[in-house]
């Protein structure tokens, strides 16, 4: 693929570095043997969630990033040269790319993360007027694909490159609007659940090219999927068809399946625990849980039941943590985290920033990096 001046001398400056890091394991090596082969790697997995805050490093502006898979590669090369941490999630803005292609106004300014305006369909009958995404030519999508396919050609020898959309739900919430959507779930479940199964199927579709790409598997976010969105009942009847239905028809084409992240509010649910084995069974590899000192849970019994299932628990820190805390802080409180949650379970948990956004302090994230190697060794 073209690539630039810069892509090139950051890719080669990033091999360069995972050589020279005295880990035993490049980042790679590291995923395949948590996500593939269910085993316990050299150190701790560092799953950190950055999307834009590197721009900073190569002088692009939030908007650059959404409109050039060139500007979106420097981005991601720049913070893994800078920061070191294991993981690639593409996609600066996952909840703006699908709607937009549907005629769903985007606000999208210089330097914040573009947003869904307005819901398209009105009345449940324009449903059927929706046509089926083609990922390699509508809206925006090639940004996404091309980033994808430019960082697996420059640096998929040594880093998991994995694919990040948006998942059914947020994308079934943002085309018919947010208040419609809350009230289509007492009001029209039954309208609800043909709009979401043919969200699933623009998610699959996404994801299928995804992996054609060079994606090494699929990440899905899809923060309107929260459990505290609607009943335990409704949860199961409308959420989970949709995330079974990309599972079976995504998970077979990657070893690593499919990987999706909608659980906060879980602290309002009256049995977390059915919860996590519900979305396991429904095909999730990572239950993301956010901030887990304020949960009402056991963290430990949550790993035994993911463990069971060859799962991971991302074990989230608050984006103010690393905005507020000092060096010293970030070092003891990561040290702590470790002790208490990832002994014994060093092949099922995953640490790192639930965001890192423009009130992130590099210097913490630096600290974060130099803790999770000091104490995240597993052997």
């Amino acid at each position: 693929m073209k690539s630039t001046e810069l892509i090139d001398q950051l890719s080669e400056k990033l091999k360069d570095q995972v050589k020279n890091s005295g880990d035993y394991m490049t980042p790679l090596e590291r995923f395949h043997c948590v996500n593939t082969h269910n085993q316990v790697p050299d150190r701790l997995i560092c799953w950190a969630f950055y999307r834009e805050f590197p721009r900073y490093l190569v002088n692009h502006t939030v908007k650059d990033l959404e409109t050039s898979h060139f500007n979106q590669t420097e981005n991601y090369l720049a913070g893994l040269v800078e920061f070191g941490y294991d993981t690639i999630w593409t996609n600066v803005d996952l909840y703006s790319v699908t709607p937009e292609i549907y005629g769903c106004p985007i606000d999208m300014k210089e330097d914040a993360i573009s947003v869904p305006m307005k819901g398209v369909i009105r009345k449940p009958e324009q449903l059927k007027e929706l046509k089926n995404v083609n990922p390699e030519e509508d809206g925006r999508l090639p940004v996404v694909l091309n980033t994808v396919a430019l960082l697996r050609e420059k640096i998929g020898d040594i880093y998991p490159v994995i694919g990040h959309l948006s998942g059914p739900i947020s994308l079934a919430s943002s085309l018919r609007g947010a208040s419609k959507f809350v009230a289509d779930i007492k009001r029209n479940p039954e309208f609800l659940a043909e709009l979401l199964d043919f969200c699933a199927d623009q998610t699959i579709l996404i994801g299928k090219a995804l992996l054609d790409r060079g994606a090494i598997g699929i990440s899905m976010a899809d923060a309107t999927g929260s459990p505290n969105m609607c009943s335990p009942q409704q949860y199961r009847d409308l959420f989970l068809p949709a995330y079974k239905k990309i599972q079976k028809a995504l998970a077979h084409m990657t070893p690593v399946g499919v990987r999706w992240h909608s659980q906060s509010g879980i602290d309002e649910l009256d049995d977390i625990e059915t919860f996590v084995r519900e979305s396991c069974e429904a095909g999730n590899t990572v239950f993301h849980v956010a901030t887990p000192w304020s949960l009402n849970i056991d963290l430990r019994s949550v790993l035994e039941i993911l463990k069971s299932y060859n799962a991971c628990l991302w074990f989230g820190i608050a984006p103010a943590a690393f905005a507020t805390w000092t060096e010293e802080e970030m070092d003891a409180n990561v040290k702590g985290f470790i002790e208490k949650y990832a002994k014994g379970f060093e092949g099922n948990i995953l640490m790192g920033p639930n965001m890192l956004n423009d009130t992130t302090k590099p210097e913490l994230v630096k600290a974060w990096m130099k803790a999770m190697k000091t104490y995240g060794k597993c052997y």
